[in-house]
């Protein structure tokens, strides 16, 4: 059994504390479609660190938002997130065979889709993506939410598109990540400079494959997975993406648009009533990372003991420092001593872990928690 501690990491500026993380690999980099579910390790070369932003909540007055940012071996990460606080069932896979189905048609598709930017950084203009290759990305997002038992029937509005877009832009432009970007950036918008407040940002990585790192969240500073809960957090029904390919002298980029009209809406139905990653049940083992991670609204973790097996044996879990405030209150570890940035072991035959959580505070009701998943080649 391993304890958790609960700390919370935040930035103060005038009694406003605020919260925030993106993800970005931290130069350009050409990133090739991911092929079996796994990002690509871009080569870079490096920056210097970027200073920590802050973004506003894009409704609430009174909510809150920090922004944090990591250097990785590959990637710098930044993330929105707040601190407070379509509904379409997802269908789930019931059996192997049918999460196999879902990876194939859902998840690798279309990853040989163009991305036909239009735009230009000479001229500053963000142009568009061809509408495939937004669709492309949009399915990404709403198979993550299908397999995690959340409503996944995101859509894509116009508006956000076109804020995410000009966000894009910006980093791009300057190699760099701001939720703030300075005015004096190159192709700097007040549209780009919205929309980056309110998105989780990726460099080096742009379309899906940023979708997954998002999912992945690599990184000694992200422990706390934001960009994951962000893309799985149930009230949301609209997003927008904005992807800049890699132009010589221009790292790639992508800027998600995550928060929406809806986000604080009442909790919609889920399959289970927590919201975790890997979820319970058949798993293709490309999209299980090191960081599982187990959310449920209102949690307290404060306490909590977690142990975790395979056929019987228990393995080591390191438990990660809980961090409210992104999305959903959450629980998040690494079993079996991986690196946070590696990626999961090829099983030789499908494997069940057994997670086990307990003393979970809900309403100030201890809870305990057991699920199964299984993680599988889905090449055999």
């Amino acid at each position: 059994m391993t304890r958790a501690s609960s700390v919370r990491t935040c930035l103060s500026l005038a009694g406003l504390i605020l919260f925030a993380a993106v993800l970005v690999p931290y130069v350009p980099v050409l990133a090739s479609p991911i092929s079996q579910g796994a990002p690509p390790r871009p080569v870079v070369d490096i920056f210097s660190p970027l200073a920590a932003s802050l973004a506003a909540p894009p409704t609430r007055a009174a909510g809150v938002i920090q922004a944090v940012q990591t250097l990785t071996d590959d990637y710098l990460l930044h993330l929105p997130l707040v601190l407070t606080p379509s509904d379409d069932q997802p269908s789930i896979p019931a059996d192997r065979q049918a999460a196999l189905d879902l990876y194939l048609q859902e998840y690798l598709s279309y990853t040989a889709t163009p991305i036909n930017w239009t735009g230009s950084h000479s001229t500053c203009d963000p142009g568009a993506t061809d509408p495939a290759f937004r669709a492309g990305v949009l399915r990404r997002i709403n198979y993550y939410r299908a397999v995690a038992g959340v409503p996944a029937g995101i859509t894509f509005s116009d508006v956000s598109n076109l804020k995410a877009q000009a966000a894009a832009l910006i980093m791009s432009a300057n190699n760099a990540l701001d939720h703030t970007p300075p005015t004096t950036w190159l192709c700097y918008s007040d549209l780009g400079a919205e929309g980056a407040g309110s998105a989780n940002l990726a460099g080096g990585a742009y379309g899906w494959n940023a979708i997954s790192l998002y999912m992945k969240d690599p990184g000694a500073n992200n422990s706390f997975i934001g960009h994951r809960r962000w893309i799985l957090y149930p009230q949301t029904q609209h997003m927008g993406t904005g992807d800049i390919p890699y132009t010589s002298g221009y790292m790639a980029a992508n800027a998600l648009v995550v928060f929406d009209e809806h986000m604080w809406e009442p909790r919609p139905p889920t399959r289970e009533e927590f919201v975790a990653w890997p979820p319970p049940g058949y798993v293709p083992y490309p999209v299980v990372y090191p960081r599982w991670s187990f959310s449920f609204p209102g949690a307290d973790f404060t306490d909590v003991a977690i142990s975790m097996s395979r056929a019987g044996s228990a393995l080591p879990v390191s438990l990660s420092p809980v961090v409210d405030g992104f999305g959903e209150n959450t629980l998040v570890w690494i079993p079996m001593e991986l690196s946070d940035g590696a990626d999961w072991p090829k099983p030789a035959a499908d494997t069940t872990y057994t997670v086990n959580i307990h003393n979970v505070l809900v309403d100030g009701q201890p809870r305990s928690f057991t699920y199964e998943v299984i993680v599988f080649d889905p090449e055999y």
